[in-house]
């Protein structure tokens, strides 16, 4: 009797975790894109809600009034910040297609003299590993061809209506958090009396508090890497500081993988072309990096989280299959969800 009982709980353990998981991918697949504005209008209410207060003990300005104003800001501000990075972004992405031909050649340069260097180093016949590469080369080139650059064409029309809806969804999220705002009581007392609130406040609560403290660490992380190697890059006069910068820090993100995928490879190139200034550098780019990634998330994350690496790995490649890129956030996030409500 107690072997069925212990097998009859495991199966309803089990049960749970795939009606749980089934839920989070539907609700991220389907009612995530239809909520994701009033998800944010929520959260920016919050933000300048206490400003807003503020200023009606103050000036006696009315909190819907106050609050669009702030929200006004606010949205200017992103919006300047995103509009400098991309003015950016896009400079050294056309600086860079300019200057491809050289690039190209320079590369395959130090490839050719790093490849005669492995034949040594392996006693292998001189030539074999310069084959190898180009073959390699030629197959990816192949690739591209056949199927990344037919894919980006089709993608370029769902990254137009992606800014359309975006654009309408910014307008959307305003409008809502001006009346959230607003009439913030007459909701509240709506939702507190439902015996549904009730119950799933614990749930909501930690789900609150892991969900902001995962997102905000990582994009903490984001950026003080992406500092750190953008100035490095400067420091050794790479043309392209910033959009390398952003490239290993999004790198950085990826749990195993991180900044030393491109930062290493790319000192033993240095090593092997003699540029030993450029090799320390990165190399002190990549301490700093793995510095910053192993000594402020545990400070950060603290217990709120508690999933193992091999699991966050798990979590980012599902959510890439299931979601594209945004999956490298929702993956995490949704495993996050999951074990709050289990």
């Amino acid at each position: 009797m107690e072997k069925s009982g212990f097998l009859q709980e495991r199966y309803v353990r089990l049960y749970k975790i795939i009606g749980v998981t089934a839920g989070v991918y539907l609700t991220f697949r389907y009612a995530l894109p239809l909520f994701a504005p009033f998800v944010a209008a929520y959260l920016l209410a919050g933000i300048v809600r206490p400003a807003a207060l503020f200023l009606k003990r103050k000036v006696r300005i009315p909190v819907g009034v106050g609050g669009a104003v702030l929200l006004l800001f606010l949205l200017a501000a992103l919006g300047s910040g995103v509009w400098f990075l991309g003015k950016l972004l896009v400079k050294q992405i056309v600086l860079f297609t300019e200057n491809y031909a050289g690039y190209r050649a320079s590369f395959f340069s130090a490839a050719e003299k790093f490849c005669r260097c492995a034949d040594g180093w392996f006693s292998l016949k001189q030539g074999t590993m310069d084959g190898l590469f180009q073959a390699g080369i030629s197959q990816i080139g192949k690739n591209m061809n056949e199927k990344m650059l037919p894919e980006m064409s089709k993608q370029s029309i769902v990254v137009l209506r992606a800014l359309v809806c975006g654009a309408a969804g910014v307008v959307i999220a305003f409008v809502a958090a001006v009346l959230l705002l607003t009439d913030r009581e007459k909701y509240a007392k709506g939702y507190r009396n439902s015996g549904f609130y009730k119950e799933a406040r614990q749930v909501l609560g930690r789900l609150s508090a892991a969900g902001a403290a995962y997102l905000k660490t990582q994009c903490i992380l984001i950026s003080l890497v992406a500092l750190i190697c953008s100035v490095g890059f400067l420091f050794v006069k790479r043309e392209y500081a910033f959009l390398l910068g952003i490239g290993v820090a999004m790198l950085d993100a990826l749990p195993v993988i991180g900044s030393g995928i491109v930062l290493v490879p790319w000192t033993l190139v240095c090593l092997v072309k003699g540029d030993y200034i450029q090799m320390a550098v990165l190399i002190l780019m990549y301490l700093c990096c793995v510095f910053v990634r192993e000594g402020l998330e545990p400070k950060l994350l603290g217990s709120r989280i508690g999933i193992p690496p091999l699991y966050t790995l798990m979590a980012v490649y599902i959510g890439v299959e299931l979601f594209g890129i945004l999956g490298v956030v929702l993956g995490p996030f949704g495993l996050v969800i999951i074990r709050s409500i289990l």
